[in-house]
Parts: C-alpha cells; sequence; structure tokens
C-alpha cells in the first residue's frame, strides 16, 4: 500500500545543499506514517472478514507482539479517533483510508442511543456494553463525524454532529457552566480535559461547514477556559475541580499535565485564527510553563505530570505527551526557530516508533527513556496524525519562506 498523492517539486527544497531542517524531519515521519503505520493499522488494526477489514470496526488495542489484544470490548473514543485518522488519511490521498473509514462510522453508528447520545463501549462484535454517555467520548464522536463529513460529502455526518452536540448541551449542561463528566453522574471530580477535546470538535466541525452558529459553543468553551481553568497566577492549566469549578482539594488539585498544557497552546491558536479572537497572553503562559518545567533538556522529552510550582510528580514521557508538544511548539513558533519541534519529531521517530512491530509504537518511557507499556494502544494514532499534520504545515511554510523570490 503506498501514498497515491501527486510529486511535489518543493520538498526538495534545500539550503546552502542541505534539507531544510522541518522538511527533513518532515520526511522522515511521513515515509513512517504513510509507508509503514497506516498500511498496519488499516489491516492488522481493523476488525473485520477478508471483504470487509472494517466490518466490525478497529481493534482496541494490540499486544506487544503486534497482534490484536481482543479485550472483551469497545471504546467508542477508540472507534472515532480512528474514524477521525482514516477520514483524514483518506483526504490527504491515502486510498486504502476510504474504505476504512466508511466501515468504521457504519460500525460506530451502533453506539448511537435511541435518545441521541451515544454509549460508551461496545462489545467485540458491536453490541451495547455500557450505555453511559461520556463526555470525552462525546467530543471525539463529534471530531470525528466533523472530519468524516469533510470525506463523505452527503452532509450526513455533520447533521449527526450537531445533534450530538444539541443532545451533550440538553442533558449534560450543569449550572455552574461546563458539563458532566458522564450521564448518569458518576460524582467524580469535574474535569478539564473533555471540555478541551469538545472544543476542539467544534472548531473542527465549523472548519467543515463554515457555519457560524457552529462556533457558538466554542466561545463558552474558551470563556469556561479563562474563568476556571487557566491560573493567570501561576500560568498554569488545572485538571481537577469540584462540582462549582473550585480547585479539587489535596494533590489533584495542584496536579498539571505539560501535554495538556501544549494541547491548549494549540487549541487557543486554531481559536483565535477562525474567531479573530486574541489568545496569544494565555497561549504564551501555557507554552512558556510546559517549556521550562516540563521538557527535559537532556532530552528533549517532556514529563507527563508536575505540581502547579513545576515539581516533577511523573517523571515518565507518554507518546501523546511528545505529539502535542510538537504540534503545540510550532504554533507558537511555526518557523521552529530554537528548533524545538524538529527534535520532539526526531524523539518520536527515534525512540517511540522503533523497538516495536514495524508500523506501531511504544507508548510510554520510563523517567530513563526505557518502555515501560504492557500494550499498544490504538488511540495514540490520533495524537501522532495531528502532530504530524502540524510538522507538515509548517514544512510547507518553510519551503515556501525558502524559494526565490520572483
Amino acid at each position: 500500500m503506498s501514498r497515491t498523492l501527486p510529486p511535489n517539486p518543493l520538498t526538495d527544497a534545500q539550503t546552502d545543499g542541505a534539507p531544510l531542517p522541518l522538511v527533513a524531519a518532515r520526511d522522515r515521519f511521513s515515509d513512517w506514517l504513510f509507508q509503514k503505520a497506516l498500511p498496519f493499522w488499516a489491516t492488522t488494526g481493523c476488525d473485520g472478514t477478508p471483504h470487509d477489514l472494517a466490518l466490525l470496526g478497529a481493534q482496541e488495542s494490540l499486544t506487544l507482539e503486534g497482534e490484536p489484544a481482543l479485550p472483551p470490548f469497545k471504546r467508542v473514543r477508540v472507534q472515532a479517533r480512528q474514524l477521525f485518522a482514516f477520514s483524514w488519511a483518506a483526504l490527504q490521498g491515502w486510498e486504502e483510508g476510504v474504505s476504512r473509514a466508511h466501515g468504521i462510522f457504519r460500525f460506530m453508528l451502533r453506539a448511537r442511543r435511541e435518545d441521541g447520545g451515544w454509549v460508551r463501549t461496545l462489545t467485540r462484535e458491536g453490541a451495547v456494553k455500557d450505555n453511559t454517555a461520556d463526555l470525552y467520548d462525546l467530543a471525539f464522536v463529534v471530531f470525528a463525524l466533523a472530519w468524516y463529513g469533510r470525506l463523505e460529502g452527503s452532509g450526513r455526518a455533520e447533521t449527526l454532529a450537531r445533534e450530538t452536540l444539541v443532545w451533550i448541551q440538553k442533558n449534560m449542561a450543569t449550572p455552574d457552566g461546563g458539563f458532566l463528566n458522564s450521564l448518569p453522574d458518576d460524582g467524580a471530580a469535574r474535569q478539564q480535559n473533555p471540555h478541551m477535546h469538545l472544543l476542539e470538535a467544534v472548531l473542527a466541525l465549523y472548519v467543515t461547514t463554515k457555519h457560524e452558529p457552529d462556533l457558538a459553543l466554542a466561545h463558552t468553551l474558551y470563556r469556561l477556559f479563562r474563568t476556571r481553568f487557566f491560573d493567570p497566577v501561576t500560568g498554569t492549566l488545572g485538571e481537577f475541580f469540584t462540582k462549582d469549578w473550585q480547585l479539587a482539594p489535596g494533590e489533584a488539585g495542584q496536579w498539571v499535565e505539560p501535554g495538556h498544557h501544549f494541547e491548549w497552546v494549540w487549541l487557543l491558536g486554531e481559536y483565535s485564527r477562525l474567531t479573530g479572537v486574541d489568545t496569544s497572553e494565555p497561549a504564551m503562559r501555557l507554552a512558556s510553563f510546559a517549556t521550562r518545567f516540563g521538557m527535559v533538556p537532556e532530552t528533549g522529552r517532556v514529563r507527563d505530570g508536575l505540581r502547579r510550582d513545576g515539581t516533577v510528580l511523573r517523571g515518565g514521557s507518554r507518546l501523546w505527551v511528545q505529539g502535542e508538544a510538537l504540534r503545540g511548539v510550532l504554533s507558537q513558533d511555526k518557523q521552529d526557530s530554537r528548533g524545538m519541534a524538529v527534535r520532539l519529531a526526531d524523539n518520536l521517530l527515534d525512540h517511540y516508533f522503533t523497538g516495536c512491530p514495524v508500523g506501531t509504537w511504544v507508548d510510554q518511557l520510563d523517567a530513563a527513556g526505557a518502555p515501560a507499556v504492557t500494550k499498544i494502544p490504538t488511540s495514540s494514532l490520533y495524537h501522532i496524525i495531528t502532530a504530524y499534520d502540524a510538522l507538515d504545515q509548517a514544512a510547507k511554510l518553510a519551503i515556501k519562506a525558502a524559494l526565490p523570490k520572483r
């Protein structure tokens, strides 16, 4: 299976006889993604028959040997992430992605509830296993439908996405702002994470539809970020809160994640691009904290968890954190003037995409840089693709800047 894209004469852009660093990193990443990863996940990573490899959607996870792990459930969030992944790949010209996206979409429809919500998990065969509506899952359903709509073209996916957003706002909104983590309410601490992904989903839907009302919820979620999630004193992003959006007591209220800081940096840039709202100040402060305290100078890897004062609480480095750091860094510095993005991309290629079956990944490194994994999670492909997409866009800008002016 190969990427069926027309040749691009700009990919040979060079400076003083050497490839531009961003372009070289992008080309390495592109080769791994389109020649190794996507073909693997379109075959072994799908669950079906020889005639329809995505009949039963995507695999939940793989063993460390690269075989389907076959747990007795499939999370809807994983199906949605893979629907995004194959829709994105198909839109890039990777033809095998088309049938996989269609197949996963059909399978994912089994998770839609009669009342317009979506369940949390299915069995491997597609029966409902857990009828709970989970905000994190619902955010990814909307996100995936927004992307699938660009591929499918009939408008059905966008309609489903809008109906899902209406259902969330009708059934999960809370008096103090934001939404429940799940319905029925599990009583757990309120979380910023699903709201972050809901904002990402709403922005993706607007990019698909160009329909101004689709941005309404984005403004609400941005206000929630400014008034609840973001701490202007420390420049940090909270993770866990009480029901009235006060910091959760104890260590939970002090826990911050550099990966989510970088993810919000990118989101704030995208929200600003689409709305004209100036988000530069909080984005800069989030990036500064995550870079100063989260990035290990010796390795360039980004740590998983810190206290608000920068103390390291979890020194390991998940793959997804590196991917979000890559697109967050490029959101702040599109020319990668300090070489941080190239270093992050090289880290992914040299330390996370090696030492594992071809086309897969090591999802976690410990503080010493050794693998600390028991499985290969399918869900990481979403972070890999969004990181690559940011790198690809930056590389194209670098090429344009290097071309002779006419």
